[in-house]
């Protein structure tokens, strides 16, 4: 793969996970709540979520997942259920947002392990392996190795990404912390998004 050919899909791939999602809405919250401390382990979380799905990739599971109406239908329904698991927890839960953290006591290594699920359990980014990757290679550059590393370079992206959303919405925690009607606005602002993230799963054929 030439050099131009892999500065065109760091490219491509950051728009990919710039764009607001599950992964985005998801660490954002955490951010929010807990700090940019917690934040950063979500967007771990999430960046290791990716790692699984280019470890289905270069396996080949990818496709055969995709191929597969049946293994779609049930990983769909089950990430569509864990977002608005996360989504409902969120809103039904007491304070506002930047009093969640603490007064749930989420643990930094749960909030890595739902980072890792949230992305894991989404088989958009499946589709994404399978879809948008492939436009790179060639019947020359398709081995497991590359496969491989244009999967670690997207969770590299999204690991940057991620940690600067983590780091600039952790600014806006003593904000929220002083306006608790703001917080509360975020706070159900925030869980039904991600309530709406998992509806839109489950309706994706």
């Amino acid at each position: 793969m030439s050099i131009e050919t892999y500065l065109l899909f760091i490219a491509g791939m950051f728009a990919f996970c710039a764009m607001p999602g599950a992964d985005f809405f998801f660490v954002l919250s955490r951010a929010l709540g807990g700090g940019a401390k917690t934040g950063i382990y979500a967007a771990f979380g999430v960046a290791t979520g990716v790692l699984f799905h280019t470890f289905l990739a270069v396996i080949g599971l990818s496709a055969l997942l995709l191929s597969s109406a049946t293994a779609f239908t049930i990983i769909k329904y089950i990430g569509a259920a864990y977002l608005c698991y996360i989504g409902f927890k969120m809103f039904a839960a007491k304070g506002g947002l930047g009093e969640l953290e603490e007064a749930n006591r989420v643990s930094d290594l749960k909030v890595y392990r739902q980072g890792i699920l949230t992305n894991a359990l989404n088989p958009k980014v499946c589709l994404t392996f399978v879809a948008f990757i492939p436009q790179f290679l060639t019947p020359e550059t398709s081995s497991p190795s590359m496969i491989g590393m244009l999967g670690i370079t997207t969770a590299i992206i999204a690991l940057m990404w991620f940690i600067c959303i983590a780091v600039f919405a952790a600014k806006f925690r003593t904000v929220i912390a002083e306006s608790k009607a703001f917080s509360n606005l975020l706070k159900y602002g925030l869980s039904s998004l991600l309530v709406g993230f998992g509806a839109k799963l489950a309706l994706t054929n």
